[in-house]
């Protein structure tokens, strides 16, 4: 009887930045928003931190997840998240806008009102910051303030997208919001995430899980970031949730601690003193990223190769010198001193010869000025074709859990997978893996009850590839 298959999270051999092309497709007045899928993806901002988030697939932005009710981030590639599936990297990367500066239009369907409220947000992050919003001439990036006549939720992309990116203003009494829920938009436009979903908000509020409505339970969970490079919890915060946010019977679903009355919570006044300290700092701090994260080869001698270099902040960057920490890599020298905003420089590597086939990490550091660092580790598949062409690594991954890294030379989607201990064979939850699209590496999360503390080998088969090789691995299964 064929085994239970598990559909898996591919890694994408490039980067895709919040949305690639044209901007969203508003969503027409009558679009359902009822009964929708939920989804997961892994998103990261360009400080570095990375999430887990949880989202609902709109029919109106079918390439987008609506996640805590307001933000939009990409669903990825493939656009499901088995049980047991992960991904090494994230499948988006926030960007500022350069200089702080932001273009924007206004579609001819906003009221009269609803500019007022647009206006009055402007410029208000005029008075308090150094981000300016100017009217877009020919600029390629810009926002576009929208009305979609859907009373539920005003809502915002996440950071800097390619192209025109909408920013819903219909929202409140008769479609008009508030000026702070303008502005709480124009911050996730900026980069900015919601306050109480900071890696640290247990220290400073408690989550009333008893109280949360069932489907909007993901929008409390934490997401392993602080949404902003500094700055304590600020409970005045104009990103902070109010605290009966998303109540199913009208009691509490956020309680500060420290004395802090749950009134507090939630404002739409304008920015705080955090909030400006915050977007200060943010935009005022250099920040770059690698294009790509992923190499394969077949080299038994060292070589050579260059990679980008992006500076995905808002103000130019000194790069240093870069790092190598340990792995593959021997050498890493960058071809100039200065990366402009939105531009991109490029990194000489020196890597070192395959030895044996298998999966590889190297760990990268690269100083910035002004004492900033970014670091990222490089992952490098080494096949002897045709004779090694299946590669498998296994990684402990939490009690009984392994994680599964594993890569075919011609990305091939289906896989077998079998188990022994000592010779006898195991009983694994899932025997075959498959994904939906061809990658060049992928993961997976395999939990083996009762294993743990034994050695384990798993043995792995592409099945959709003519002549295939066979990939093993053994490992202890954690306790």
């Amino acid at each position: 009887m064929r085994g239970k298959s598990l559909l898996l999270i591919g890694i994408l051999t490039g980067v895709l930045l919040l949305l690639g092309g044209c901007g969203l497709v508003h969503p027409p007045k009558d679009a359902p928003k009822t009964d929708l899928r939920w989804e997961t993806a892994w998103v990261v901002l360009p400080d570095g931190r990375e999430a887990w988030v949880t989202g609902q697939v709109v029919p109106w932005a079918p390439d987008h997840l609506l996640v805590e009710g307001d933000i939009l981030v990409p669903r990825g590639s493939p656009r499901v998240l088995a049980p047991q599936g992960a991904t090494l990297e994230p499948v988006s990367r926030g960007q500022l806008w350069p200089g702080g500066v932001v273009p924007y239009t206004v579609d001819p369907g906003v009221s009269e009102t609803q500019r007022q409220r647009i206006q009055e947000a402007i410029a208000h992050l005029h008075t308090h910051t150094p981000i300016r919003m100017v009217e877009r001439t020919s600029e390629p990036d810009y926002v576009r303030f929208i009305s979609d006549g859907k009373p539920e939720t005003c809502w915002s992309y996440l950071g800097r997208v390619s192209g025109a990116q909408d920013l819903d203003v219909y929202c409140g009494k008769d479609g008009v919001p508030p000026m702070g829920t303008v502005l709480h938009e124009i911050l996730h436009a900026l980069g900015f995430w919601h306050e109480q979903s900071r890696a640290d908000r247990d220290e400073y509020v408690d989550i009333l899980w008893e109280n949360i409505v069932e489907e909007h339970r993901s929008q409390f969970q934490k997401i392993g970031l602080n949404g902003r490079l500094q700055g304590a919890y600020d409970y005045d915060s104009i990103m902070h949730y109010h605290a009966k946010a998303f109540s199913k019977n009208g009691g509490y679903t956020i309680l500060p601690k420290n004395g802090i009355p749950p009134e507090r919570l939630g404002q739409r006044q304008g920015l705080s003193p955090g909030d400006i300290a915050a977007i200060r700092t943010y935009y005022g701090t250099p920040l770059v990223r690698l294009r790509w994260w992923f190499h394969q080869t077949t080299f038994t001698t060292g070589y050579t190769f260059s990679q980008e270099l992006r500076n995905v902040g808002a103000i130019p960057v000194q790069l240093e010198r870069v790092e190598v920490q340990g792995g593959w890599l021997e050498a890493a020298t960058p071809d100039t001193t200065e990366i402009l905003a939105g531009s991109s420089g490029q990194v000489s590597f020196r890597a070192k010869a395959c030895q044996e086939p298998g999966i590889e990490t190297a760990k990268l550091r690269f100083l910035l000025g002004g004492g900033e660092a970014y670091e990222t580790a490089y992952t490098r598949a080494c096949y002897r074709y045709p004779g090694t062409t299946a590669l498998l690594r296994l990684d402990p991954a939490g009690p009984e859990t392994l994680q599964l890294t594993f890569a075919e030379w011609t990305w091939a989607r289906r896989f077998r997978l079998e188990g022994t201990s000592g010779g006898a064979p195991v009983p694994l939850p899932v025997t075959e893996l498959e994904s939906p699209y061809s990658q060049p590496l992928y993961t997976a999360l395999l939990t083996l009850p009762g294993w743990a503390e034994k050695e384990v080998c798993l043995r792995l088969t592409p099945l959709d590839v003519n002549n295939p090789s066979t990939a093993e691995a053994c490992i202890q299964v954690p306790r």
